[in-house]
C-alpha cells in the first residue's frame, strides 16, 4: 500500500486518543468484573443461562458481523450495487425458521457444544467430524479478521500492522480470557451497540456535512448511475445473479444460526427457551439495520466523490478503500476516533467469541470426551488457556497474512469460502437428518459424508482449474456459479444419507 493511502491528511488528535483509550480501559474493566463469576467451565461457556435474551441477541448480532462490515459492504455498494444485500436479506427468514424449530432441540439436548447432538444422534464421529470442520474454518477466519481490522486502521492512521495486530489481539485475549462467555456478551453489547452509532454518525457526516452539495444532490448521482438496484431478474446459473446470491444466503445463515458453535452457543446462555428465540430476533433486527447502513455508506459516497472526484486520492485503487480513505481524509479530527472505536468493535467482537467457542469446544469435544473429565478448577484453567493459544495462533497467523504482497483480501476471502464449502459441505445435512428424520442413522450418513466431500471437492477443483480434463471429458467440469455448491452439497447429503438410512436401517446395525 502506498504512502499517499497510508497517511491521513488528518492527525489521531487528542479527542480522538482519549476516546480510543476511554474505549480499551471500558473493556479491560468489563473483563476484569465478569472474571470473579467464573468459578466453573458451566458459567465460562453458558453463564450459567444468566443472560437476558436481548443481550443474547447483541452479542449474536456482533459475533456474525466483523471488520468486513466495515470494508467489505461499503466497499461493496460503492463498487456495484445493492444486489449482494439479497444475501444478507434472507437472515429474517432463516431466523424465523431456527427460532420456531431449531433453538427447541439444542435446548434440550446440549450443554454446551452444538456438535454434541450430532453425537447424541450419529455417534462420536459426527460429533468430530463437526467440530473439526468449525475449528479449520473459524481458525483460518480469526487470523483474516484480526488481519483486516489491522490493514484498514493502518489505512486511516498510517500505524505499524504488526503493533496493531499485536496489541488488539492481545486486548482482546484479556477480557476473553478473565470474562469467559458473560464478559464476552457483555462487551459484545457495548461494541454491536458502537457499530450501529459509527454507521449512524458516518451517514449524517456525509449527507450533511461533507460537502457544499447538500444530501440530495449526492443521493441524486447514485440514483442516476442505478447504485440503489438490488434485483436483476435475470436467470443465469453461470452468473452471479440475484437468484444465486439468495441461494447462497439461506444456507449461509442456516449454517450460522444452525451449526455455528460461536452463535448457537448464545443461546444456551438465556434463561429460558423464550428468551432464546428473543436472542435470535434482536440478532436479526439489529443485523439488517447493519447491513443498510453500511451499503448505504458505500452508496452516499459514489455519490460524494462523483461530485467531488478531486477529493478522492490516487492511491485508492480499489473499492474497498474508498471507506477507509474517506476516515482518513475527510472525517474531522476529534471524530476519528469514534470511527475507529467502531472498527475495533466490530473485529473484537468476532475474535473474542471466536476464542471462547474454541475452547469450548476443544475442551468438551475432545479433551474430556476422548482423555478424561477434569476437576472443576483444572478444567476451567484448561478452558483458559486454550483462549490463550487459539488467540496467540490467530495473533501469529494475522501477522503471517499481513505479509502477502498480492491481493491478500481477494485471495483469503475466496480461499475462507472454499474451505467451508469443501469442508462443510454435509453439515448442515447431518444436522437437519438429526432433527426432522428419525430413522437417519449413521450408516446413512457417514457415507453420504464422504460421498458428498468427494464431489464438492471434485466440483472446486474443474471448476477453479486446478485439474485439467481431457475434452473427451469435458463434460465432467462444473461450470455453474460456486456459490450453488454451498446448498448443492448440503441438498445432496441429506438426501443420500435419508436414502442409505432407509436401506441400512437400525434393524440391521
Amino acid at each position: 500500500m502506498s504512502e499517499t493511502l497510508a497517511s491521513g491528511t488528518n492527525a489521531i488528535r487528542a479527542l480522538d486518543w482519549l476516546v480510543l483509550f476511554g474505549y480499551a480501559v471500558a473493556i479491560a474493566t468489563l473483563g476484569v468484573y465478569f472474571s470473579r463469576r467464573q468459578k466453573t467451565t458451566e458459567h465460562y461457556f453458558t453463564a450459567s443461562g444468566r443472560i437476558p435474551g436481548w443481550a443474547a441477541g447483541l452479542s449474536l448480532f456482533a459475533t456474525l458481523l466483523s471488520s468486513f462490515l466495515f470494508i467489505g459492504f461499503p466497499g461493496q455498494t460503492y463498487g456495484q450495487n445493492w444486489e449482494v444485500l439479497m444475501k444478507q436479506f434472507m437472515t429474517p427468514l432463516v431466523v424465523v425458521f431456527v427460532a420456531i424449530l431449531i433453538i427447541p432441540v439444542f435446548r434440550n439436548h446440549i450443554k454446551v457444544s452444538v456438535y454434541e447432538y450430532l453425537e447424541q444422534r450419529f455417534g462420536y464421529g459426527a460429533r468430530a467430524y463437526g467440530t473439526l470442520c468449525f475449528l479449520a474454518e473459524h481458525f483460518f477466519k480469526m487470523g483474516v479478521v484480526l488481519s483486516a481490522m489491522s490493514l484498514a486502521i493502518y489505512t486511516i492512521t498510517g500505524w505499524n500492522q504488526d503493533a496493531l495486530i499485536i496489541g488488539l489481539g492481545a486486548l482482546t485475549i484479556t477480557y476473553t480470557f478473565f470474562g469467559g462467555i458473560e464478559g464476552v456478551i457483555w462487551t459484545d453489547v457495548v461494541q454491536g451497540l458502537l457499530m450501529l452509532a459509527a454507521s449512524v454518525f458516518v451517514i449524517l457526516f456525509i449527507l450533511f456535512f461533507a460537502s457544499n452539495d447538500g444530501a440530495t444532490a449526492i443521493l441524486g448521482a447514485a440514483i442516476e448511475d442505478d447504485k440503489f438496484k438490488l434485483i436483476d431478474p435475470e436467470f443465469d446459473m453461470r452468473k452471479r445473479t440475484v437468484w444465486v446470491i439468495a441461494w447462497m444466503g439461506v444456507f449461509h445463515f442456516m449454517l450460522r444460526y444452525t451449526t455455528d458453535q460461536t452463535m448457537v452457543q448464545r443461546y444456551m446462555t438465556a434463561p429460558s427457551l423464550r428468551e432464546a428465540r428473543k436472542s435470535a430476533i434482536v440478532s436479526v433486527v439489529a443485523c439488517m439495520i447493519a447491513f443498510c447502513t453500511f451499503s448505504l455508506i458505500g452508496t452516499l459516497l459514489y455519490g460524494f466523490y462523483k461530485l467531488n472526484p478531486v477529493r478522492l486520492g490516487a492511491g485508492v485503487e480499489k473499492a474497498d478503500q474508498v471507506f477507509p480513505w474517506f476516515v482518513g481524509h475527510e472525517i474531522p479530527g476529534g471524530f476519528t476516533g469514534i470511527i475507529l472505536v467502531g472498527l475495533l468493535a466490530a473485529s473484537m467482537s468476532t475474535l473474542s467469541s471466536e476464542f471462547n467457542s474454541f475452547s469450548a469446544c476443544l475442551t468438551t469435544d475432545f479433551y474430556e470426551r476422548r482423555i478424561g473429565r477434569l476437576e472443576n478448577r483444572g478444567r476451567l484453567l484448561l478452558s483458559k488457556c486454550i483462549v490463550l493459544g487459539a488467540g496467540t495462533s490467530a495473533i501469529a497467523l494475522a501477522l503471517i497474512l499481513s505479509r502477502y504482497a498480492g491481493g491478500l483480501m481477494e485471495l483469503v476471502l475466496e480461499a475462507w469460502a472454499t474451505i467451508g464449502a469443501v469442508l462443510g459441505g454435509g453439515i448442515l445435512a447431518a444436522f437437519f437428518l438429526g432433527i426432522f428424520c428419525p430413522r437417519a442413522n449413521k450408516r446413512g450418513l457417514y457415507p453420504a459424508l464422504i460421498v458428498g466431500f468427494v464431489l464438492t471437492l471434485w466440483c472446486y477443483a474443474t471448476a477453479y482449474e486446478w485439474i485439467e480434463l481431457p475434452e473427451t471429458l469435458a463434460f465432467l467440469k462444473y461450470q455453474w456459479h460456486t456459490w450453488w455448491l454451498i446448498g448443492f452439497s448440503n441438498v445432496f447429503v441429506f438426501v443420500l444419507g435419508y436414502a442409505l438410512s432407509r436401506v441400512f436401517s437400525d434393524k440391521r446395525l
